[in-house]
């Protein structure tokens, strides 16, 4: 970055004097001094997993990309990006300065009211080690910003930081943990900053977009006008940027993937409902008579997913499909589940115990090995050597190239979920998770409502946390970000029957 383009950036987000445009004037959105609010002075703590780093990217293989706006100057093109954010229905994350939510409140609320997620950007959009800030005042920078974002748009910017400028160093990273927060950098600058009067044009932001393009990139745009020449490049490209990306098959997440792109819900009928994370087709109204959807499970390689059915079909949605177990489900068992697995192939079991490799490598079964009257009744993968768990009916856990560490032998059992540390999880009807090799964060025991069960459990790749799916619908999540679920809207004469995590 040139001497131009720090003095460029620094009449962009603000810092020389300006007036209010007159368009918020007549809005009755005058900008009015006011002190600084005092920073909070409790804190929450980093998500797991997120700490010690400026994140560029989302850890992901999955075709999404995270639109970021920061707003600093002015607010010349919120209302174009959002109305073009709503056209297309994604969602952003905007990245607000304390200076900017005092001065233009009216567009900080229409932000926070458009469902976008706001992020923390300082208060007065500072060089934090170009201008020698103490931990003090990096901190203050940041929890006074949090405190005037909450106080006039009602959202919670927590726990999303980005460095004014993109300056930073190890410990100021450490500093902005210390408050709670994740520092986020970007993939790409747009150079929509710069404006016509720089050489850019909407074309440059768009071929900047794609020429950067990746599974998980984060795009840097922003809100204002360019100070010389009042274009709104990022705005005005913001329409084919979106048109493009999603031509090229990629959908929109906000930066709340870091914590995890979230679940996918699979009901009987085969209907894929999508949660933080993309939607890549489903098998609603495409069953056969009798037939019904059973289980789901992500693929790690592509961020699509695998259906399986119940006469032992397999549909592949942005994933490879590798084979299925269709007419040769031996007589008198069912499919009971299906886990992908790094190597971008996937496991069916049958209730016999028997364990069908599909692209993936095999290393055993309890074919024949299991007592009278117990049946299969899960299995999951272990990330950390691509062996795999099966859970059995009567809650014992046999593995196989993976690290046996307990069962709940004698208790009804309705899930498993392998972590990414290389444990696994054992759910209980009940809403009871019982932990071996892997943390405990909390469970459902006791908390069900009369006559909802657990039925199914999986874990977030990127916290290590996880997701318990009741019978209803419900979802309840657990060191794992929440994005919704389909409580009291299962489809009626259906049921769920699967959760899988991304």
């Amino acid at each position: 970055m040139t001497m131009r383009d720090t003095r460029f950036i620094r009449r962009l987000m603000g810092h020389w004097p300006r007036v209010a445009p007159l368009a918020l004037i007549a809005a009755g959105a005058l900008a009015v001094a006011a002190p600084l609010p005092a920073a909070s002075a409790a804190t929450r703590p980093v998500p797991p997993g997120l700490g010690g780093q400026n994140w560029t990217a989302i850890p992901t293989h999955a075709k999404v990309v995270a639109l970021t706006f920061d707003a600093g100057a002015n607010a010349d093109g919120v209302q174009p990006i959002l109305g073009t954010l709503a056209k297309y229905n994604v969602r952003a994350t905007f990245n607000l300065t304390g200076n900017f939510v005092r001065d233009f409140p009216a567009p900080s609320k229409a932000i926070a009211a458009a469902g976008q997620r706001i992020g923390d950007h300082s208060v007065s959009h500072p060089y934090f080690i170009k201008d020698k800030l103490t931990d003090a005042q990096m901190r203050d920078q940041v929890l006074s910003a949090e405190s005037r974002i909450a106080s006039v748009t009602g959202a919670d910017p927590w726990p999303w930081f980005r460095f004014p400028y993109g300056d930073y160093s190890q410990h100021a990273i450490s500093v902005v943990n210390g408050t709670g927060f994740v520092p986020v950098g970007w993939t790409v600058d747009t150079l929509g900053w710069k404006g016509t009067s720089g050489g850019i044009t909407a074309q440059t932001v768009l071929n900047r977009v794609l020429g950067s393009l990746r599974p998980g990139e984060i795009v840097l745009m922003h809100c204002g006008s360019n100070p010389d020449d009042h274009s709104t490049l990022d705005a005005d490209a913001l329409p084919a940027v979106i048109q493009n990306l999603q031509a090229r098959g990629y959908s929109f997440v906000t930066m709340n993937a870091l914590m995890g792109l979230g679940y996918h819900l699979l009901t009987s009928n085969g209907g894929v409902h999508d949660y933080g994370t993309p939607w890549y087709g489903s098998d609603a109204g495409r069953l056969p008579a009798g037939v019904t959807a059973t289980a789901i499970a992500a693929d790690p390689a592509t961020g699509g997913y695998w259906i399986l059915k119940s006469d032992g079909g397999v549909d592949a949605f942005n994933a490879p499909w590798r084979g299925s177990m269709r007419g040769q489900i031996p007589a008198g068992q069912a499919v009971t589940g299906i886990a992908g697995t790094q190597a971008g192939g996937y496991l069916v079991l049958t209730s016999g115990g028997g364990v069908h490799n599909h692209g993936t490598p095999w290393y055993g079964s309890d074919v024949g090995k299991l007592p009278a009257g117990v049946t299969a009744t899960g299995i999951s993968v272990d990330p950390a050597t691509g062996g795999y768990w099966i859970l059995k009916s009567d809650g014992g856990v046999d593995s196989f190239h993976a690290p046996w560490s307990g069962s709940v032998r004698g208790h009804a059992v309705t899930g498993i979920a392998g972590t990414r540390g290389g444990g696994y999880l054992v759910l209980t009807p009940d809403g009871g998770v019982h932990n071996y090799g892997t943390p405990w964060y909390g469970s459902d025991a006791g908390k069900l409502p009369a006559g909802v069960a657990a039925t199914g459990i999986t874990a977030d790749p990127a916290t290590g946390g996880y997701w318990i799916l009741k019978s209803n619908g419900g979802v309840d999540a657990f060191a794992a970000p929440w994005y919704g679920s389909l409580a009291g809207h299962v489809p009626a004469g259906q049921s769920v029957t699967g959760i899988a995590g991304e």
